[in-house]
């Protein structure tokens, strides 16, 4: 019964995702990237992505925090690092805040983002 769930969820999730990209603030670096053409080279399959993102971060979760197994490619850090975006004054505005790219798809389907509680919300100062 879980696993239907967490399908549906995710259903439910990339559906949203797919149809919200134009109204997204995907963050200064994903945006050059996009812009380049080369956002493939980081992410293959963003349909995938959008679908399977809480599947992929759980089992991240498991593999970092059981198995120690850690990877840059594939960190949280990564991902803020890439999808934070800086205000007027060149300060960078926490991921998780209202109208920023965690928070944006996670307030339409209701879900708390909680990696925050101890993950960075904004790129280290020397990125």
């Amino acid at each position: 019964m879980s696993r239907l769930l967490v399908v549906f969820i995710s259903l439910l999730i990339g559906s949203i995702s797919v149809h919200a990209d134009s109204h997204i603030n995907i963050g200064d670096r994903a945006q050059e990237l996009k812009d380049e053409g080369k956002s493939k080279d980081i992410h293959p399959d963003l349909r995938e992505i959008r679908i399977m993102h809480p599947e992929f971060l759980q089992h991240k979760r498991d593999e970092t925090l059981r198995q120690g197994v850690r990877t840059k490619r594939n960190s949280l850090k990564a991902c803020v690092n890439c999808h934070s975006a800086a205000d007027t004054n060149d300060e960078y505005v926490p991921i998780d805040q209202h109208g920023q790219f965690c928070s944006t798809c996670h307030q339409k389907v209701g879900t708390s983002v909680d990696c925050f509680s101890c993950h960075r919300t904004t790129p280290k100062e020397d990125l």
